[in-house]
């Protein structure tokens, strides 16, 4: 049992190999496409090359038996190096593409979240990913973004305030404040979910009739 006594199995997380299968099956696919034809391309010219020892070789039975022979097990090894350099750049491309994928997938859906008017928790990359000053720079957008909302709410409720003075002699006013209320609370509950609101919220005072 944890120390935080909380049970293996609640606090784990089934990790995820393939972030974007789209694209990093793309680019793993690709890069092993290009081991197997560069392994073909050589298997070519090596085949090239024992026609050619052949055509010499015409003339001597057991030298010709020899040439074949040889020719035939360079042609079990470039195969064999034709599949283990395929699977290595497809190691590879999985390698580089988990690395830039995981961020990517990171920065998607902080996007959502912003898309639906909250603000995302900050999460660090891990220690290999790529875009590391990418993903600093749209932090540190992210927390711009927070501070003008946080700057936006100060002068809201300043207006709300001002309004609700005035509202007993001026009633047409009343759908402005309630719309101007709804902003500042959805402001505020946005910042309050992000736990770096620092503005103190006013007190609620319900708009009335007559």
């Amino acid at each position: 049992m944890p120390r935080s006594g909380v049970p293996v199995t609640a606090s784990h997380h089934r990790r995820t190999y393939l972030v974007d299968r789209s694209f990093q099956l793309k680019y793993i696919l690709l890069l092993a496409g290009w081991g197997l034809v560069l392994a073909v391309l050589f298997g070519l010219w090596t085949h090239q090359a024992q026609q050619q020892a052949l055509e010499l070789a015409t003339r001597d039975p057991a030298q010709r038996a020899l040439v074949v022979r040889a020719g035939r097990q360079l042609l079990w090894v470039v195969a064999a190096i034709g599949g283990l350099s395929a699977a290595a750049l497809a190691l590879f491309g999985f390698i580089v593409t988990h690395r830039v994928a995981g961020p990517l997938y990171v920065m998607g859906h902080h996007l959502g979240l912003l898309g639906e008017g909250r603000y995302p928790p900050r999460r660090a990359l891990r220690k290999h990913d790529e875009l590391k000053a990418f993903h600093a720079r749209f932090g540190a957008t992210i927390d711009a973004l927070r501070e003008r909302d946080e700057r936006l709410l100060v002068h809201l409720d300043e207006a709300v305030a001002r309004m609700r003075r005035v509202l007993p002699r001026a009633p047409e006013l009343r759908m402005a404040l309630e719309a101007l209320e709804r902003e500042a609370d959805e402001r505020r509950t946005a910042l309050a979910e992000a736990g770096h609101s620092t503005v103190t919220p006013l007190p609620v005072k319900a708009v009335t009739g007559g």
